[in-house]
């Protein structure tokens, strides 16, 4: 019994191995593809001018709090207590402000980057699967992974794994 349970298995790994050998497996590197992307600088463009817009907001909202602080400070023993809680609840309202704002930023922010990323990444997946369907590959890894992906671990000098990575990028920019 534990004869044909160990033949069992013994087949079972070849064949898998086997399967495993006749697949072929390409990698791409995505940072390089975007690198070499020509809209990539406009979009950086845009991204910096977005920035710089809402820069100038922020300046100009913070400078305010600044100089009221200031004057505030500078008049306070002329307040009475009332006015003082008055001027300083105002404050404390423009500190919030400027707290939400740069919350609100950093969400607005993303949201216009993957606004200008998204036809740029369909461009890119469908070039990476033009390319991995002209060299007959079965699977296209990325070398790069973000925390919320699997790790694939490529092997650049294995000969059954092939890098695609110029191609996708003569194919984007043609």
């Amino acid at each position: 019994m534990k004869r044909i349970i160990l033949v069992s298995v013994l087949m079972l790994v070849l064949g898998v191995s086997q399967l495993v050998a006749q697949q072929r497996i390409g990698y791409a590197e995505p940072q390089r593809i975007l690198d070499n992307i020509p809209e990539r600088d406009q979009i950086e463009a845009q991204l910096e001018e977005f920035y710089n817009e809402w820069e100038q907001d922020y300046n100009r909202l913070y400078e305010r709090y600044s100089e009221d602080l200031f004057l505030f400070e500078e008049s306070r023993n002329q307040l009475s207590q009332a006015q003082v809680n008055q001027e300083e609840a105002r404050l404390s309202e423009m500190v919030e402000e400027l707290t939400l704002m740069q919350q609100e930023f950093g969400v607005m922010f993303e949201q216009r980057r993957a606004e200008l990323l998204v036809p740029i990444v369909e461009r890119i997946n469908r070039a990476i699967e033009t390319v991995a369907q002209q060299r007959g590959l079965d699977y296209v890894f990325q070398s790069e992974t973000s925390n919320s992906e699997p790790i694939f671990f490529i092997i650049r000098g294995n000969p059954h794994s092939v890098n695609i990575t110029d191609e996708v990028i003569a194919s984007m920019n043609r």
